[in-house]
């Protein structure tokens, strides 16, 4: 259904109104604010042809106009220009994930702490689980005097990788020695064939560095874990409680509820999905606990697999922000992920 210029106007005024206030929107106000260049009255016709169309809503307690779900998917579908993070916001996030040293969990909860706090709504970054096959080799990365990096690397390229402690005497020849017993005891195996018993030999030819053995073991055990299945990193869940519409107790419980548990984030997002942003409108979504919010999401593409990112926040919701932060930090994340 084509609305005509005017219809838009008042549409998108009414829609921004209503984000910024969570009260319904009167004639007189969306003239005023807005500039429109004709009357109350007109606006008013206006807003009765667009509540017959289904994209406004007349609260019974109320003269003025609220959105409809059905009102909010025309203005994104049709009208909305997304409204990206600035050169600063950028450069921030930047500045955030600069740290080589940072692990892939860690870097997660950065994205999702920045999103959360750039948007005001409940962010969400998904991990995907990772297929290994065959190892291919082991190396010991020294980070500064007591830490080094344990990169994991797999067929067909996947790369791992977990900090651990080291002494401060360890010299440059041992991490290449370390190394290459790692290589040479894991080198052809998969995941599920690797035992401890492999590093015996290793063990005795280099008694004086068994700790550092154990630790680079135990940084495996936990790569291999973690590669397990998808990891749900929430960030800003509380953000819920600063709306409006989620001040009944009941209400809160279920959607913290949804929150809370990995299992349940990951059910209300859909299974497959690509790089663009989607945006899915209250009752659009299939979850019932959901279907009061809107979820804002894209895939980014990590390690042979697809990972989540979005945000969860009410119907009243600035799309046009919501949209445009999610796509830049999308961008980003695929940038910081080919430097692993």
């Amino acid at each position: 259904m084509n609305l005509d210029e005017r219809k838009k106007r008042i549409l998108e005024s009414i829609i921004k109104d209503y984000v910024e206030t969570a009260e319904p929107v009167g004639s007189r106000a969306v003239v005023k604010k807005h500039d429109l260049k004709i009357s109350p009255a007109t606006v008013r016709n206006e807003m009765a042809d667009l509540e017959d169309m289904g994209f406004l809503e007349q609260p019974h307690t109320s003269a003025g106009r609220i959105p409809s779900e059905q009102g909010f998917r025309y203005f994104v579908d049709w009208m909305m220009e997304k409204e990206h993070l600035s050169d600063g916001e950028m450069e921030t996030l930047q500045k955030v994930l600069t740290d080589n040293n940072q692990e892939w969990h860690e870097i997660a909860q950065s994205i999702g702490n920045f999103l959360a706090q750039a948007t005001s709504y409940t962010s969400f970054v998904i991990i995907p689980a990772i297929t290994l096959s065959d190892f291919k080799y082991i190396k010991l990365v020294p980070v500064d005097a007591n830490r080094a990096l344990v990169l994991m690397v797999t067929e067909p390229g996947t790369i791992m990788h977990r900090k651990i402690e080291v002494p401060e005497q360890m010299a440059p020849d041992e991490f290449d020695n370390l190394s290459k017993g790692f290589t040479q005891a894991f080198g052809g195996k998969k995941p599920g064939e690797i035992k401890r018993t492999d590093l015996s030999l290793l063990r005795d030819s280099l008694r004086q560095r068994r700790q550092v053995i154990d630790r680079v073991l135990d940084a495996v055990d936990s790569l291999l874990d973690n590669s397990a299945g998808e990891k749900v990193v929430v960030s800003g869940a509380l953000n819920i409680l600063n709306e409006p519409e989620f001040k009944d107790i009941e209400k809160i419980k279920r959607v913290l509820a949804i929150l809370e548990e990995d299992e349940r984030l990951r059910n209300i997002i859909p299974e497959q999905i690509g790089e663009e942003v989607d945006i899915r409108i209250g009752r659009e979504n299939t979850v019932e606990d959901i279907r009061e919010m809107s979820l804002v999401f894209a895939g980014y593409k990590t390690l042979g697999e697809m990972g989540k990112i979005g945000l969860i926040g009410p119907v009243r919701m600035e799309y046009w922000k919501a949209a445009g932060s999610v796509e830049s930090v999308r961008s980003i994340v695929e940038d910081v992920i080919k430097r692993f």
